[in-house]
């Protein structure tokens, strides 16, 4: 309101003075008009005196008493007192009311002199006996110029009048002469002659330009008009000013409605701001406390009383609070909520000495009903599960972790009751569920931890129902574990080997350890299967199912790969002859952008001819789509590398993915070969596998042959290849068994099965097999 006020002031101060220089300049120019009106005027009364033949006749013949009474006859008509005749020799007459200055003469004369002798008529301003005269003279011809009759104006206070009574505003006129010394003086203007020096100045440099000078009574716009010529050459001038009081006194009344309007309207906008801020006050209060209560991770919600932009607030602030707590799919709490939840339990436990259960769960083979299905049959899935899990659940929190991990907070429970409930959970969610028409089946199992017997506080407790969900999936699924203290020693020996595993990459402590693949008709090795092996310095052999699993949890499975590429085909292009060398491929390894280029440059850097490689795949690889894998596969196969299908019949779809691709080779599972002997169903199975590979032109291998009947058995199915602790044990560089120096014996099938196999050493015993042998446990 200050703002507008000011700013209307100076729009009217601005109005005011452009109004007053506006008056000012007219004043001068309507007087300048005046002046010049009546100077033709006096001019044209002269001309008839001294064109009248009896005036001529008395000038010529110097009849002083009819000249003067001429002049007074004159006079009189114009009502202009002094009137002259000046003859050519600066002799003066004037009428008989005037006292002659002998200093007429003279500047009529020297006038007349800077004038053409033709002129009719002719003005000059000067200053006699220190007053301002205007002279208006004209000649007196017969025929020659006899003289001049002149009018000698004084420029006095009368004439000020006049422009002051011509004035449309409160003009002030002041007439200003030259002195002698050259300087101006005016009977009143500014407060010193300095500022008078100086306006005059600025005004013959910028004529008609207004200034504000410093007058008598307060500022003053003036104007400075020079009289019959330029500043310069002038030996008078007006000044007219307006004074700034006078110019403002039409606008007071204006001025002060505006301020007036002003106050009122501040007031009114004070009045309606502390009515305001009565009225939203206490909901502030209460919207402040919920935002302190959403910054401190607790959930709260506001009572929504009024429809305005406080309610709407308020609305807003709840509806946050419900994302900031609230699983936005399932409508279940979060984590942020159920630790609170969790923390507040748990408390409450410590003060009443009850125990409160945690219960933590996932579902199993989720990944696989998104991958398969689409996420919006996973979704839908998971609404489900969270509406399962609601239901129930009465006296406690169910809440959603993130992807499939749900968790139940129980006060005041007992393990009985968790076990109870966690075994009906894992029944219900075991049944078949029809999702957007399709069945789907899942399944789950449950980690149970209670406080304050297993932990103090929420985040601990939480990640003691964490470990014992761990020890449930281990356990098989679709069991309940209790949190026992040796879980937590199992994670952190787990943590341990994830950070030692970088290490161990780092400082080289990864090696490549080889097994023999037998191709059964020729009796002879052309292959060898590259494993992984870890040697640390202070735990000797880890087994790679300690390891494996977990360099695939945290991502560094992809730099192991490349590493084990690297090294596999290095020791391969060293073999003699066309050697094959087999490496395997982690799913993880296989989805980086990466991979093909970690091949290619592997083959380049040893020099290894792309067809003594082979890269083995499990049928994971498809989980995130067939078209952009099976666009990679055919890369590697333009490029000359051989492709297999590992673990072959433990997979989701292996007939369709058979189908899908022409692998070179199809490797069986140990699992099948394992009961080969004891089991009719599974010879059928491995025949019937055998057979579909070799009608889609692919090469069979089976893993894990460790006997010669099973031998025997895989020969009279025609199976192509054998890989086993019955040819020969994986072996480090170096060793004798691995291809070294190309020192094979040829295989007799027959001794074999007679059960004296003289390929590379004998079967290990069954001790050697731990962490050696195993299939499963050397993905690498």
């Amino acid at each position: 309101m200050a703002a507008v006020t000011l700013t209307s002031q100076l729009l009217i101060r601005r109005h005011v003075e452009t109004t007053a220089q506006n008056e000012l300049v007219s004043s001068v120019a309507v007087y300048s008009k005046i002046w010049e009106q009546r100077a033709r005027a006096l001019s044209a009364h002269a001309s008839v005196l001294g064109h009248d033949f009896g005036s001529r006749s008395a000038i010529a013949s110097g009849d002083a008493e009819t000249i003067r009474s001429a002049l007074d006859n004159l006079a009189g008509r114009v009502n202009m007192p002094q009137a002259y005749f000046v003859s050519t020799e600066g002799h003066v007459l004037g009428n008989s009311r005037q006292q002659i200055d002998p200093r007429l003469a003279k500047m009529v004369v020297w006038a007349a002199e800077q004038q053409s002798e033709q002129i009719d008529q002719f003005e000059q301003i000067d200053v006699i006996g220190g007053r301002p005269f205007r002279l208006i003279a004209s000649p007196v011809m017969a025929p020659v110029l006899l003289g001049y009759i002149v009018f000698a104006v004084p420029i006095d206070a009368a004439e000020l009048d006049q422009i002051r009574r011509l004035a449309p505003i409160a003009l002030q006129a002041t007439l200003l002469h030259r002195a002698p010394d050259g300087r101006w003086t005016a009977d009143r203007g500014p407060e010193s002659d300095e500022q008078l020096a100086r306006l005059v100045a600025l005004s013959g440099a910028a004529r008609d330009r207004v200034r504000t000078v410093t007058g008598p009574d307060g500022p003053e716009l003036a104007i400075v008009e020079p009289l019959n010529g330029n500043l310069r050459e002038a030996k008078a001038a007006l000044l007219l000013t307006y004074p700034w009081s006078a110019a403002l006194v039409g606008y007071r009344e204006l001025q002060l409605g505006v301020t007036l309007s002003s106050i009122f309207a501040l007031l009114l906008a004070l009045l309606g701001g502390v009515r305001l801020s009565s009225a939203i006050t206490q909901p502030i209060v209460e919207l402040e406390r919920a935002a302190h209560n959403l910054e401190s991770g607790m959930a709260s919600s506001i009572e929504v009383t009024a429809p305005d932009e406080i309610g709407r607030l308020a609305e807003s602030l709840n509806r946050i609070g419900r994302l900031a707590f609230h699983d936005n799919l399932t409508g279940l709490a979060n984590r942020t909520f159920v630790n609170e939840q969790l923390q507040a339990a748990l408390e409450a436990s410590i003060r009443l000495e009850t125990q409160t259960a945690m219960l933590c769960l996932d579902l199993d083979r989720f990944k696989l009903v998104n991958d398969k299905l689409g996420h919006q049959v996973g979704d839908a899935l998971l609404k489900r599960v969270g509406k399962i899990l609601r239901d129930s659940v009465s006296d406690g929190t169910v809440a959603r972790l993130g992807g499939d991990e749900f968790a139940i907070v129980l006060p005041n429970c007992t393990p009985e009751r968790a076990r109870l409930l966690g075994q009906a959970l894992i029944d219900t969610l075991a049944v078949p569920m029809k999702i957007n028409d399709y069945q789907v089946a899942t399944g789950t199992s449950v980690g149970v931890a209670f406080g304050p017997k297993d932990a103090h506080d929420a985040a601990a407790l939480m990640r003691a129902a964490d470990l014992a969900l761990y020890s449930a999936k281990r356990s098989g699924r679709g069991v309940v574990r209790f949190f026992e203290p040796g879980l937590d020693s199992v994670a952190q020996q787990r943590h341990q080997i994830e950070t030692e595993l970088r290490d161990a990459l780092q400082s080289g402590q990864f090696l490549l350890a080889f097994q023999p693949v037998l191709n059964i008709e020729k009796g002879e090795v052309r292959t060898q299967e590259a494993l992984l092996r870890w040697q640390h310095p202070t735990k000797g052999n880890i087994a790679p199912d300690e390891f494996i699993p977990i360099a695939e949890s945290n991502g560094l499975i992809v730099a192991m790969g490349e590493w084990v590429l690297r090294e596999a085909c290095r020791e391969a292009a060293a073999w003699p002859g066309n050697f094959g060398v087999a490496v395997n491929v982690s799913p993880l390894q296989f989805r980086n952008s990466g991979f093909l280029n970690a091949i290619f440059q592997a083959l380049s850097q040893s020099g290894l001819s792309p067809d003594r490689l082979e890269i083995e795949l499990t049928e994971s690889i498809f989980l995130d789509g067939e078209a952009a894998i099976l666009a990679q596969l055919h890369r590697l196969r333009e490029a000359g590398v051989r492709i297999a299908l590992d673990d072959f019949g433990t997979g989701y779809s292996s007939l369709s993915y058979l189908r899908s691709f022409p692998f070179d080779r199809v490797k069986i599972d140990k699992v099948f070969i394992h009961s080969l002997q004891d089991d009719e169903s599974t010879r059928a199975v491995v025949r019937s596998i055998i057979d579909l590979a070799h009608a889609l032109h692919m090469d069979v291998t089976a893993e894990g042959v460790e006997t010669a009947e099973q031998l025997d058995l895989l020969k009279s199915f025609g199976c192509d290849n054998i890989q086993g602790f019955l040819i020969g044990i994986p072996q480090s560089v170096g060793n004798t068994s691995v291809v070294a120096n190309a020192e094979f014996t040829p295989l007799q099938v027959g001794s074999v099965v007679a059960g004296t196999p003289t390929l590379l050493t004998q079967p290990p015993r069954l001790a050697d097999r731990q962490g050696l042998g195993s299939r499963t446990a050397s993905k690498l």
